[in-house]
């Protein structure tokens, strides 16, 4: 490279004249170099500590030399045509300073000691990169000990938990159910069906509900480590009996609440009801020819009952029993027309099997509806037209099917009128007709 010495401007080697004062350009050149005072080695002016002895330089104990002077040509004249520039010094590559090492002061007692000490020559505290290492080792085993105590802590709450275990709330229908826990009975639940368990392991538990006519309940149930509450709601299904009945004749039919369980078998008369909810229930078996058997059975288990029909005589269904139904039922309605409840009451049996829509229903259902009606209207007109009557072969059970055309007045213009095809059963009993059972076929129409 090569420089000019008015512009001090840094040209190729190629280039003649400074292109910024139009003087010639002097041959190449390079940077001063500077030397140790202390070992005379050559140095450059940057560095600050000799590579050779590491003496620290300041600008006084660097020798600089001067450089060459290099002659001024001037434009128009004949030296100037033929000078021969000189050719630039060239600088050394530049070398790169390496720091010595460093004293080590201690921090603890303040004692300087020497590049790469371990340990403090005054105190033998670590000193340095060793103290900085030991310093690392100390914060690692403090960590490694917390942790492992947080770990121990969360095993230790961990057994805790699983050995305290939680609460368990119990739902029951119907309340007051006994409950049975791993073979231990912890309690009842109260009125509202509610009992909350001591707590409980996590893991695996068999339950045991029981109450008076209704099955047990047995399940397993699981707590797990994460349950932090456990609710079990719990429905018993009432206990249901069945009933064996064993008539004679055998083929009689049975009915039980009204509702047909079939016929006894012909060859033994033993027939078995579908189970049936514990309680009483109203057993009635009947046959062609025989007089009906009727009884209130109370369930309380499985239970048998022996049944033997009484024969009666076969009646001709045109003869007397239909006039004395037609007869009965008129005075049935003329009670109705005189608004006389007791009157009206002797025409009903004490049970009905149905009554409209419901089935054993008491005569004393029946008085309250009448005693109503005859408290609102005070005029009651019935007229029973179509009355058509079916005898069984016993002439003791009729089915009567009618028209009852009926209007009923009372104060402050409040009426009920309108006209309905009814059933009626009746039964013979005790020498009367009597209505065992009621209701509506047929609506033809109703105002009100």
């Amino acid at each position: 490279m090569k420089y000019c010495t008015t512009c001090n401007l840094e040209y190729p080697d190629t280039s003649r004249f400074c292109k910024g004062c139009g003087q010639p350009l002097g041959g190449k050149q390079t940077e001063p170099s500077t030397s140790c005072l202390a070992c005379g080695a050559n140095v450059q002016p940057e560095w600050k500590f000799c590579k050779q002895c590491g003496h620290r330089f300041d600008e006084s104990t660097v020798v600089t030399p001067r450089p060459s002077s290099i002659p001024t040509v001037q434009f128009g004249s004949a030296a100037a045509a033929t000078a021969v520039v000189p050719a630039p010094i060239v600088a050394p590559p530049p070398v790169i300073a390496v720091p010595a090492p460093k004293e080590e002061e201690c921090r603890a007692c303040g004692h300087v000691n020497k590049p790469g000490a371990e340990t403090c020559g005054a105190c033998a505290a670590p000193v340095g990169s060793y103290a900085r290492k030991q310093k690392g080792k100390k914060v690692a085993i403090t960590a490694s000990v917390a942790l492992g105590v947080i770990l121990i802590a969360a095993g230790a709450a961990t057994a805790g938990w699983y050995a305290l275990g939680i609460k368990v709330s119990i739902q029951t229908d119907p309340a007051g159910s006994k409950i049975v826990i791993d073979g231990q009975e912890v309690g009842k639940t109260n009125s509202y069906g509610a009992l909350t368990t001591s707590r409980l392991r996590t893991g695996d538990h068999t339950l045991i509900v029981s109450c008076d006519g209704f099955d047990a309940w047995q399940q397993s149930f699981n707590i797990a480590f994460t349950d932090l509450s456990k609710s079990l709601n719990i429905k018993l299904n009432e206990t249901k009996y069945k009933l064996t009945v064993v008539s004679s004749p055998a083929g009689s039919e049975v009915l039980v609440d009204n509702n047909s369980m079939g016929n006894t078998n012909n060859s033994n008369g033993t027939l078995e009801t579908t189970p049936l909810t514990p309680g009483a229930h109203t057993v009635l078996v009947r046959h062609d020819g025989y007089r009906d058997w009727k009884q209130t059975v109370k369930l309380s288990a499985d239970q048998r009952v022996d049944v033997t029909l009484s024969s009666a005589p076969v009646m001709d269904n045109s003869g007397s029993a239909d006039s004395e139904i037609r007869n009965a039922l008129e005075g049935w309605a003329q009670t109705s027309r005189n608004r006389d409840i007791d009157g009206h009451l002797r025409y009903y049996s004490d049970t009905l099997d149905f009554y409209y829509n419901r089935t054993m229903v008491p005569s004393s259902k029946i008085r309250d509806d009448r005693t109503k009606a005859f408290a609102k209207f005070n005029y009651v007109s019935i007229q029973l037209t179509n009355m058509n009557v079916q005898l069984d072969s016993t002439g003791q059970r009729a089915t009567v099917t009618l028209d009852k055309t009926f209007d009923f007045r009372g104060d402050n213009n409040a009426f009920y009128n309108g006209s309905v095809q009814d059933l009626l059963a009746l039964t013979k009993l005790g020498g009367a007709w009597l209505i065992t059972g009621e209701k509506e076929l047929k609506v033809y129409y109703v105002n009100k």
